[in-house]
């Protein structure tokens, strides 16, 4: 295994300078550094990034805790994330945890073992234990930022979109449209109204349900079975449930854009013109909303710009541990496209 100590010997100068020539500190000879980097080069030197970070307490590493990395909200957030982190001179880790506080925890530990100098967390549904998790970050030195989702914790940074306005928007499109009776695909947490605060599936059926209340009469909310997880095969057998039992349904709202591609499967799979016979809306705005047939309408949520602030966000923290918190809340739009259109004539 080749050593500091061989390539210092190989380019005839002290260990302190190689390690300068390494980091790339100031204030070596031209003629000095060359040598030393064609020692390196010539012997296949390995720096132990590792120890390093232990000498000089900057690892250049974070942590992102997304609940999953299959769905394409969360591959589009962490490549935010990541790209952000990677141009500022840090390697993100990224890190799954399933919606499992143990999970959850078990990274957390991993981060300070890695001697990590900051992480982006999406939490799970136990804020109770995410609690405790970003309390053991903190007295580690490692600073926290949430993306997407944040629990009421004091004093710590968040980024995210404002879901209840989301909801709400995304409920006036429809009611303006002239439906009426309108079904709704969201998941056990989210039709838990109250139960889950921050649960960002759940704001966005608050604000479904305050814009039923507010911008018609006689407009009525038809809520799929509770499910744990969203894909597109649940949008599909719930939109085929929903529409079982009330076929007066004119529009579907899915609360996330691949719920809402299930639904235009199991329209499609009955016959059903869209947007002919059946409004469908998602939320999200991912990639592949623009290439369904009909294209999708939906609440666009800007994840790049959600992902990019918060990397900026946990570097300002990381640069400056005694920062202010701060709260960044970003806008959503309706991004009009084929799948939504007037309410049909019965």
């Amino acid at each position: 295994m080749i050593t500091i100590k061989d390539v210092a010997r190989t380019a005839g100068v002290s260990i302190a300078t190689v390690s300068r020539v390494i980091n790339d500190y100031p204030h070596v000879r031209p003629e000095v550094r060359t040598r030393v980097q064609a020692a390196v080069a010539r012997l296949g030197y390995a720096p132990n990034k590792l120890a390093a970070s232990f000498r000089t307490q900057r690892s250049r590493v974070a942590g992102v805790f997304l609940r999953q990395q299959r769905t394409p909200f969360s591959s589009a957030l962490a490549y935010a994330i990541e790209s952000a982190m990677f141009d500022a001179g840090y390697r993100a880790l990224l890190c799954s945890t399933n919606g499992d506080p143990d999970r959850e925890e078990a990274y957390v530990e991993s981060m300070i073992e890695l001697r990590a100098e900051g992480v982006v967390i999406r939490p799970t549904g136990a804020p109770t234990r995410t609690a405790r998790h970003v309390k053991r970050l903190k007295e580690a030195g490692i600073a926290v930022v949430f993306a997407d989702m944040k629990p009421r914790l004091p004093g710590i940074s968040a980024v995210i979109c404002d879901n209840v306005s989301g909801g709400y928007e995304g409920l006036r499109h429809l009611i303006g449209l002239g439906h009426r009776t309108i079904g709704v695909i969201a998941g056990r947490q989210a039709q838990a109204e109250g139960v889950n605060p921050g649960n960002v599936g759940s704001e966005r059926v608050r604000g479904m349900l305050q814009a039923a209340g507010d911008l018609a009469s006689g407009v009525e909310l038809v809520f799929s079975g509770p499910f744990e997880e969203a894909s597109v095969d649940v949008g599909a057998r719930e939109t085929a449930a929903i529409l079982d039992a009330r076929p007066d349904v004119t529009a579907i709202f899915g609360t996330t854009d691949i719920l809402a591609i299930g639904a235009m499967q199991a329209a499609h799979q009955r016959a059903i013109r869209v947007p002919g016979d059946l409004s469908i809306l998602g939320y999200d705005g991912i990639m592949e909303s623009g290439i369904t047939f009909p294209t999708l309408s939906t609440v666009r949520q800007p994840i790049h710009e959600m992902g990019t602030l918060a990397a900026r966000t946990l570097l300002s923290l990381m640069r400056d541990p005694n920062a202010p918190a701060q709260q960044v809340v970003l806008e959503n739009a309706i991004l009009t496209r084929q799948s939504s259109g007037p309410a049909p004539v019965r």
